[in-house]
């Protein structure tokens, strides 16, 4: 007899891009791209209505074998016990013909952290605790060697080769960030037309701070609070690029500012203690200096609040940007 599918599917960890691409796969398997729309709901876990999340989840799928639902940022649920046990009662219940994803966002870049997390988190002990009915997958940002091997995977994966100085080169620019590093891979290798390897020489080409220039200007027009220069340069790039990479470009300029701002404040030189190309943060430790190290936290927490609103359908990309920016040249 077949097993049945996992029910509940727990993702937690950092990397949005690898649990992007998972959800992506799971909205693939339910059928064509009309077929996968009518049966997918995404939720936020802040100011959840649980009531609704109950009536998607007992939803019959239109023309497909499962309906998804996508619970984001479950680590904001009420921790009261009453309502925590009404949700774990949810996940008892579950169908088959549904298949809730749970997203958790948590640091577990160290095992004491993984361990507190997995200690700690319900959803994590219930899933553990349930394995005929739960799918866990760990989803941490890659760093340094097991970075630099993804990227060279995802080139593969995108019918391509890259040279391994050149993976070094492009991992350096993109700090590490696998949003803006798949997307950089994609355009090497359509410049290369997929026939010969990625080198050196087209990053330096293509993608050396192709795209920063505008962002650096964005961020010297903001401390100097020119906004309609800062709401120039953001449009700029939104002309030329998906709104999604530039809000991933815009969120690392701000975390690198933070990462400066906080070496600085610590009486430490940012070029010890950041991981970024040598010109990045230079240029980023003196653009720092033009802010405080408690607005360049509420400009990053309002960013990712952001990139929430938008997957969760409550607002349009550029428009959210557009306001940030105007509201901060103020």
């Amino acid at each position: 007899m077949e097993t049945p599918p996992p029910s509940v599917y727990l993702l937690y960890g950092d990397d949005t891009f690898a649990i992007t691409e998972l959800i992506n796969r799971m909205r693939q398997m339910l059928g064509d791209s009309t077929t996968s729309d009518m049966n997918t709901q995404r939720f936020s876990a802040i100011g959840l209505d649980l009531g609704t999340l109950e009536e998607a989840c007992l939803s019959i799928p239109f023309l497909a074998a499962r309906r998804l639902i996508i619970l984001d940022h479950v680590e904001k649920l009420p921790q009261d016990s009453s309502w925590m046990d009404r949700f774990l009662q949810l996940l008892d219940n579950l169908q088959e013909t549904s298949a809730l994803v749970l997203i958790e966002h948590t640091d577990v870049h160290t095992r004491k952290k993984e361990a507190r997390y997995k200690s700690k988190s319900p959803l994590y002990l219930w899933a553990a605790a349930n394995p005929n009915k739960s799918y866990i997958r760990k989803c941490a940002t890659l760093k340094g060697a097991a970075f630099l091997q993804w990227l060279e995977q995802q080139c593969h994966s995108h019918g391509g080769e890259i040279e391994s100085t050149a993976a070094q080169m492009l991992a350096d620019l993109v700090s590490d960030d696998p949003l803006l590093a798949n997307h950089e891979l994609i355009k090497l290798l359509d410049y290369v037309d997929r026939s010969r390897t990625i080198t050196i020489d087209d990053i330096e080409r293509l993608t050396p701070f192709r795209g920063q220039s505008d962002i650096f200007s964005m961020v010297d027009a903001l401390g100097q609070r020119r906004g309609q220069a800062a709401l120039g340069y953001l449009r700029l790039l939104l002309e030329d690029e998906d709104p999604r990479y530039v809000c991933g470009m815009v969120v690392r300029q701000f975390r690198l500012l933070l990462q400066a701002r906080e070496a600085i404040d610590n009486g430490y030189d940012p070029r010890q203690v950041m991981k970024a190309h040598p010109f990045v943060v230079d240029k980023v430790s003196s653009q720092a200096r033009n802010f405080l190290l408690v607005d360049l936290e509420h400009i990053f927490h309002k960013l990712l609040a952001i990139d929430l609103a938008v997957k969760t359908g409550k607002t349009f990309l550029e428009v959210e940007l557009e306001s940030l920016i105007a509201a901060l040249s103020v």
